[in-house]
């Protein structure tokens, strides 16, 4: 019995590391900021919380290994692999030198950011304003192949708040730190969302009797009920003539679905429209992307 509870352990965690070894790498760098934030807004703007907030977000699709890119965790590593090559330790902690390198980069910069608050005083009341709270975080994320050194795409992320106006006494302050967190989290999300899309497009696994396509996504895959997406027919790679680079696969619009239930790994989604069931049908592979 010992035995089986042993061999169960050593495949379950092989395959887990396994699964991790062959995830692309992804590395986000310090957003950077943009020359039209203003002096008075930056004193708001968190640059750790946003990439912290960006982190979080490629983890949750469990697609990437996220590496850290924070200059004071590099350096904590970097004293703890110096303090396992001492004399005090065993020595079993990676090397100096020998951190993972990512596969994808990505380099954030804040285009814009507003975080204010509007006070106008109440007519005929002394000390009564009505309040309102705004802010909008524009952000353009470049993605880089490290391997070719290549910008793949970029990325514009956007996240607005604005609050219902209040009567408040006194005026003065600034927006409540919540709201920032919102929209780190926010324009966090987009970029993971997108980030898997280029790498991962949505494809059909399976189609069902009912009417139904299954989709290689679940609830971390940015989906809700009722969205509707564009069903396309995977065709032939196109190859540049002059360079040979690969641009791609040619695609043939097919139809559309709505999302009708999403599970923890997939999602299920009725079809609605379907240009040619007999020559172009919806079937494993077709690939699935958000409507321009």
């Amino acid at each position: 019995m010992l035995l089986r509870i042993l061999m169960f352990v050593f495949f379950f965690n092989a395959t887990n590391l396994l699964a991790e070894s062959i995830q692309p790498a992804v590395a986000i760098k310090d957003p950077m900021i943009g020359g039209g934030v203003s002096a008075y807004y930056k004193k708001s703007l968190d640059i750790n919380q946003v990439r912290a907030e960006m982190e979080a977000s490629f983890r949750a699709t469990r697609k990437f290994r996220v590496l850290s890119r924070d200059k004071a965790t590099l350096g904590a590593i970097l004293d703890e692999q110096n303090f396992a090559q001492s004399d005090l330790a065993k020595g079993d902690a990676a090397a100096s030198g020998e951190l993972n390198n990512a596969n994808y980069l990505v380099i954030p910069t804040v285009i814009d950011f507003k975080f204010y608050r509007s006070d106008k005083p109440l007519p005929n009341f002394d000390d009564k304003y009505k309040r309102t709270d705004s802010g909008l975080l524009l952000i353009s994320a470049q993605m880089l192949d490290t391997s070719t050194g290549q910008i793949v795409t970029t990325f514009s992320l956007k996240s607005t708040f604005a609050t219902k106006a209040k009567v408040v006494n006194g005026a003065g302050g600034r927006p409540s730190s919540v709201y920032f967190t919102k929209m780190a989290k926010s324009v966090a999300a987009s970029l993971a969302s997108q980030f898997v899309a280029q790498v991962y497009p949505m494809k059909v696994i399976k189609r069902t009797g009912g009417g139904q396509v299954i989709i290689n996504r679940g609830q971390d895959g940015g989906l809700k009920k009722g969205d509707k997406l564009a069903v396309f027919s995977a065709g032939e790679e196109l190859i540049d003539p002059d360079t040979g680079e690969s641009l791609g696969s040619s695609e043939e619009y097919i139809g559309e679905v709505t999302v009708t239930r999403i599970n923890p790994k997939i999602t299920f989604a009725k079809i609605t429209k379907e240009s040619d069931a007999v020559n172009t049908p919806m079937t494993r592979g077709s690939i699935l992307r958000r409507p321009q």
